[in-house]
């Protein structure tokens, strides 16, 4: 869309419009966690893709590519401690601070008590830890593909030249396949802890 495509008044920008299509719809869920964890990293899929096909602007999209696929990193690891505390019947939701490293170590615990130790195929969770920790590596708690300089002036990305946004894809994508199984997985036993409690408790 152009700007001769519409005439801008001083209207609120934040509302739905005629084209319904492009309304996106709030707050219709009990818990949108999910709606932020597909998004971002959905997001930054289709910036890759326009990378990839047309060759252009890597050295600008670089930094919201990176930072998408962090935060969806960091999302998906609150969302699993979030659901699996609940399946466990353990107190709290998931940690406030950003430090995936951290959030990693917390989820796998919560993994592995939900599968009773036994993580299959052993290796499940290798590819996973290794992407969150080379993330961890370059940007420990989500600033360093936010601004060019951090809280005391240095630039985190300085010991890096090249970052090939294909290869970040696939390894994200790697992470995803197994962490939102997980995630699946942690639903599909919260559904029938659920179903359980109400045939038994008369509701």
């Amino acid at each position: 869309m152009s700007d001769k495509d519409i005439t801008l008044g001083l209207e609120q920008i934040f509302t739905s419009d005629v084209d319904w299509h492009c309304n996106a719809c709030l707050n219709w869920s009990s818990d949108a966690l999910e709606l932020y964890v597909i998004g971002y990293k959905e997001a930054a899929d289709k910036l890759v893709e326009y990378v990839i096909e047309n060759a252009r602007y890597q050295d600008a999209l670089v930094f919201p590519i990176c930072f998408l696929y962090r935060q969806y990193i960091e999302l998906r690891l609150k969302e699993l401690i979030k659901s699996g505390r609940r399946l466990l019947d353990e107190p709290g939701k998931f940690p406030q601070h950003h430090n995936i490293l951290n959030l990693w170590d917390t989820a796998e615990t919560i993994l592995k008590k939900v599968s009773d130790g036994k993580i299959e195929p052993p290796d499940f969770l290798t590819l996973p830890f290794h992407v969150v920790t080379e993330f961890s590596k370059i940007d420990p708690d989500s600033f360093a593909f936010r601004y060019p300089n951090d809280k005391h002036g240095a630039n985190p990305l300085e010991s890096l030249s090249h970052i090939n946004l294909r290869r970040v894809a696939q390894y994200v994508s790697a992470f995803a396949n197994a962490m939102d199984a997980a995630s699946t997985g942690i639903s599909v036993y919260l559904d029938q802890k659920n179903e359980f409690i109400k045939e038994y408790s008369g509701y």
